[in-house]
């Protein structure tokens, strides 16, 4: 898969984590190399490792050891090697920028190609248990603003992280055509009847509107949501953001709202934006492009139950993009 087409983050089917499921193979090799990596790093030979499921892509385990706690991710494919080096770029350059994370303290590789990053772990609740979740979300957007200030070079997920120069798109035009798939995926919407010819049409003004932006790029967490945050359990206070994998290089601040946004409440959204410091005719200004980036991610969503032979899920997509569930469109 090439940088391109990665470029269009994971977040692109609106999905939460994967649940954990039975010991696999792969899991089982993950946890042995956790344990090696006790012993290495930490001289421990009987550390406590409770496996935490992870998301979509990573084995995830927390580790208790003489010098305290920490988080191990790993993956069975080496390439992620790359994807860990990202994610601590981002998370320092956030974290100089004033946004909480935590601090990674070793990426590798195992014996047997395995990647694994561990990081400290950072004491705290999930923030979909929020005591105060408006107050969350509004420290979510304020982190939002944050990160858009740290400058980047390039566009798409390859950026100031990697040295390498050949695998950096520095077109914007182009990442927006090819990394998003604009019209590929709006031939899949149209195709299975999830927008309207008048709504491509609207969609493909908006993406050429876009094409013409000379924004530098900047930061983007791409999947600023509660799941990926940490909050103080008395004071609600935001703590740390995780799950960096999804960033990307970007002009502001459409792609981190089309994500952040999403799966929100009107009061919610509000919050967001309040946060972010954007005022309503600036937000207004702004929506057409996030509801492009928006329509855009569910692309593969729709593929996937075309595949699966899911009538049903494709009418709640059909009504979903139609504004049908809409209760403020005169």
């Amino acid at each position: 898969m090439t940088a391109a087409r990665r470029a269009a983050p994971a977040a692109a089917e609106h999905g939460g984590e994967a649940a954990p499921g039975p010991p696999t193979k792969a899991s089982r090799a993950a946890r042995r190399l956790v344990g090696e990596l006790a012993r290495r790093h930490f001289g421990q030979q009987k550390a406590r490792i409770v496996a935490r499921g992870g998301g979509l892509s990573n084995d995830v385990f927390e580790v208790r050891v003489a010098e305290g706690d920490f988080i191990v991710r790993t993956h069975e494919k080496p390439t992620k090697f790359n994807d860990y080096l990202k994610e601590r770029w981002a998370m320092e350059a956030a974290r100089t920028a004033g946004v909480p994370t935590p601090r990674v303290l070793e990426i590798g590789n195992a014996a047997d190609g395995r990647p694994y990053m561990i990081s400290e772990k950072v004491q705290g609740v999930d923030g979909r248990m929020a005591p105060r979740r408006l107050e969350l979300i509004e420290a979510l957007g304020r982190a939002a603003a944050q990160l858009h200030k740290v400058r980047t070079h390039g566009f798409g997920p390859v950026f100031d992280w990697s040295a390498n120069t050949l695998s950096r798109q520095e077109s914007w035009p182009h990442w927006l055509a090819e990394g998003f798939e604009v019209e590929r995926r709006l031939g899949v919407l149209l195709k299975h009847r999830v927008i309207d010819a008048r709504q491509a049409s609207r969609l493909r003004r908006h993406a050429a509107e876009m094409a013409r932006w000379r924004k530098r790029p900047v930061l983007h967490h791409g999947d600023l949501r509660p799941k990926n945050a940490i909050v103080d359990a008395d004071s609600g206070r935001l703590v740390a953001v995780l799950d960096w994998e999804n960033c990307v290089s970007a002009p502001a601040p459409f792609w981190d709202l089309s994500l952040a946004l999403h799966d929100l409440g009107i009061d919610e959204k509000e919050a967001f934006l309040a946060g972010y410091g954007m005022k309503p005719r600036a937000a207004a200004a702004a929506m057409p492009y996030v509801r492009l980036f928006n329509v855009l991610n569910y692309a593969h969503a729709v593929e996937s139950a075309a595949r699966k032979r899911r009538p049903d899920r494709m009418e709640r997509f059909r009504l979903r993009l139609a504004g049908g569930l809409d209760l403020y469109d005169p």
